[in-house]
């Protein structure tokens, strides 16, 4: 437990709890780990997340979460989009200054997003330091430690409030994706291995060769392959001399929007793919996965969802071929599946 902060609250009493999370997918995911221990502790809560507007259909499944507002910050720009509206921003933060939140919390980075939480008047506002945010917080927790794990770093800003805990996981619920869930299972007919061959760093992606080499293997062993991406990036696949007429495709499958992709990734029987927010989606929902990180930080961004999972490391994309990607997938099967957590990284 880190002890050097200690905020004095009155958990019964508290009952609006702002948490600020306006980064991209995956972090929102990670930051989704706090709503369970918060709720618990604090019972007569309502909790209001902040999260980028296109990340808002995976918000809305964060458990204990009373309402989602979403809005693109003005420094920074979404996956697919132009950065926000400083107008629209500053719309966003008087609405949130009428709630009159009593406690705030902010996962992310950058000093803007802590200077924004300040202009919604929380009364305390709590996060781990970082560069020039400590003059807009209330309590600064010691700067993050980027040899451990996200969720550990985030459990630190529990142990402030005095939050009991467990080891932290994060885990979304699929209950308002039933609907779509019925339907794409309807569509697809069985169970399929979801593939993401993509991520918005290129130059760490392993090459679409490979990939496809992956498919077929995985399909040569009975297993139906849908591949998962923008419609620009899956139409690289569906070019290829070499794809399968077998194979199905995402923006098939899907209107597009992430509520029906975390859908479709829900379905999956496992999911393999890039260090990306995709991956952390899928084991948020309860899929088995196996990361590809070539490389990144697989010690701090391992998939850290409650389903079994596997890591497969390299320096370069180059480093990492088909056969160790299907060593990763086996490791998977059924019988070795509560092994997974020990290690992550192969």
């Amino acid at each position: 437990m880190n002890a050097s902060v200690r905020v004095e609250l009155d958990a019964a009493r508290v009952e609006r709890i702002l948490v600020a999370c306006l980064d991209n997918l995956g972090d929102l995911v990670f930051t989704s780990s706090l709503l369970p221990p918060l709720a618990a502790h604090f019972p007569r809560a309502q909790f209001t997340l902040w999260c980028k507007a296109y990340a808002a259909d995976i918000a809305r499944l964060v458990p204990h979460v009373t309402t989602v507002v979403a809005s693109d910050p003005f420094w920074d720009r979404a996956p697919g989009r132009d950065k926000g509206s400083f107008f629209e921003f500053a719309r966003t933060v008087r609405q949130l200054r009428r709630e009159r939140f009593e406690l705030a919390l902010i996962t992310s980075p950058q000093w803007r997003a802590t200077a924004a939480v300040r202009f919604t008047g929380a009364r305390i506002r709590l996060a781990q330091e970082r560069h020039r945010n400590r003059r807009w917080l209330t309590h600064v927790l010691p700067p993050a430690d980027s040899a451990l794990p996200v969720l550990v770093d985030h459990a630190h800003l529990l142990d402030a409030l005095g939050v009991p805990h467990a080891a932290l996981h994060y885990a979304l619920d699929p209950a308002p994706l039933t609907a779509a869930r019925e339907r794409m299972q309807r569509a697809i007919g069985g169970p399929f291995v979801a593939l993401h061959a993509f991520a918005s760093d290129r130059a760490r992606c392993v090459t679409l060769t490979v990939w496809v080499e992956l498919a077929r293997e995985l399909q040569r062993r009975g297993r139906q392959i849908v591949w998962v991406g923008s419609p620009k990036e899956l139409d690289e696949v569906r070019a290829r001399t070499d794809a399968d007429p077998a194979w199905r495709y995402a923006d098939k499958l899907t209107n597009g929007t992430l509520h029906e992709s975390a859908a479709l990734l829900s379905l999956a029987q496992l999911f393999i793919g890039h260090d990306s927010g995709p991956l952390h989606v899928a084991n948020a929902l309860d899929v088995p996965v196996v990361g590809i990180f070539a490389p990144g930080q697989p010690k701090r961004t391992f998939p850290q969802g409650t389903a079994p999972s596997q890591v497969v490391f390299a320096s370069s994309p180059a480093e990492i071929d088909a056969a160790r990607m299907l060593a990763a997938t086996h490791a998977l099967a059924p019988d070795r599946a509560t092994a997974a957590r020990a290690d992550p990284v192969q």
